[in-house]
């Protein structure tokens, strides 16, 4: 996108932590922005923040889980701002515990949140994108576990695995329809946030890469260079399996 002034967006889970930072970003390059999250006072006053250095913010209370909910969220920003241009898909919750022991509420809350989230986000914000006509764009945020299995995180791994997967499948669907609106999957390593507060690298980093992906149509996103070396290793092991199949 060349322009963002004046553009408007919505940001899931922009609270506190990625999507607090990327909404304060986006609102200083003069983006109108609706801050969303499952808590309504706490994005409340992180929308006031936002908004007292200027520009138009407002915040509404949405639980991403909701497919309902997201939907009034998309029609509430094209009746606030006119128009929809950009969607940051950020809402996330993580949980811990080997697969085969793990609740399956465990992995149903996750998997609603972090995966089912985006998909609700996707079927609402992009037709609203399309109907404005103009350059748009869908940031969906994963995480390094979308391409680096984590132990001990099964639900967040398959959940991320799965935020990439949908990434991949938008772009192509919104090519093969003419759309001029590109998707970035963002993949964060170790971010200091409440989800990871060991993480060595600020959120503000993420939102700056973020708001570079939708000026430069960067399709995929690292924010810090935590370990690159076993995700190469990874996908190194992946390719040479290729090699491996056995003659039919």
């Amino acid at each position: 996108m060349d322009r963002l002034d004046g553009r408007a967006a919505v940001v899931t889970g922009a609270a506190s932590g990625i999507g607090l930072a990327v909404a304060d970003r986006l609102a200083a390059e003069g983006v109108r922005v609706l801050m969303t999250d499952l808590d309504g006072d706490a994005v409340g006053e992180a929308a006031a923040s936002v908004g007292s250095h200027g520009g138009e913010v407002e915040a509404l209370q949405v639980d991403v889980r909701d497919p309902d909910a997201v939907a009034r969220a998309a029609g509430h920003a094209v009746d606030r701002f006119g128009a929809l241009h950009i969607a940051v898909n950020n809402a996330g919750i993580v949980n811990g515990g080997t697969s085969w022991e793990l609740d399956l509420a465990d992995w149903q809350r996750v998997l609603d949140v972090n995966l089912w989230g985006v998909i609700h986000g996707v079927r609402a914000f992009v037709p609203r994108i399309l109907d404005s006509g103009d350059e748009g764009h869908v940031v969906n945020v994963a995480s390094i576990a979308a391409v680096l299995p984590l132990a001990r995180l099964g639900p967040y791994t398959v959940a991320k695995h799965g935020v990439l997967g949908l990434s991949d499948v938008l772009r192509a669907d919104l090519a093969d329809a003419g759309a001029r609106v590109g998707v970035s999957v963002v993949m964060p390593g170790m971010i200091r946030t409440g989800m990871n507060p060991i993480g060595t690298v600020e959120p503000a980093t993420v939102a700056a890469n973020v708001v570079d992906a939708i000026r430069t149509q960067r399709s995929y996103v690292f924010t810090d260079a935590h370990a690159t070396e076993a995700v190469e290793s990874r996908l190194r092991a992946i390719l040479a399996a290729r090699a491996e199949v056995l003659p039919e």
